[in-house]
């Protein structure tokens, strides 16, 4: 691997590590967990160890639910704790600033994957297309018919 490369995930892994590792943002991911999953391990302990079972199996169901592909789980509770990290803590400027740049970016690189896919399509599309006809709104001359010999049988 190149040394600019090395130094480039560095860099990125460096800026990460110190996003995710503010307090102020653990603590908004943490109230977010609960508030997306946390409350169903409570459930599933406290119906177990209360005989609850209402309790235990909608804890139980939760959880499941958690573990199936493709459930966007993890989405909600980032977009919880971003909330929370504003109504919690607004004077983290350093934080807020750093999500409304990393918004900006990934909203201008969905912008342009978005016109790179048009583009691509329209493409496509003209290709697939046939020809026109001379003048379409009119519509084709019949053939004409065999000359009628007069003979009839």
């Amino acid at each position: 691997m190149k040394q600019e490369t090395k130094e480039k995930w560095k860099r990125k892994l460096k800026a990460l590590f110190r996003a995710l590792t503010n307090p102020h943002l653990l603590i908004s991911l943490g109230i977010a967990w609960f508030i997306t999953n946390g409350w169903s391990y409570v459930f599933f302990g406290l119906g177990l160890y209360l005989h609850i079972p209402w309790m235990y199996r909608i804890g139980a169901f939760w959880m499941g639910l958690l573990w199936i592909p493709g459930t966007p789980e993890k989405l909600v509770t980032f977009i919880i704790a971003i909330w929370l990290l504003k109504v919690l803590f607004p004077d983290d400027t350093r934080t807020l600033a750093m999500i409304r740049r990393k918004r900006r970016q990934v909203h201008e690189e969905v912008k342009l994957g978005y016109q790179r896919f048009r583009a691509k399509f329209s493409r496509k599309k003209k290709k697939q297309t046939p020809p026109e006809q001379d003048n379409p709104k009119e519509p084709p001359e019949p053939e004409p018919n065999e000359p009628d010999d007069g003979d009839t049988e």
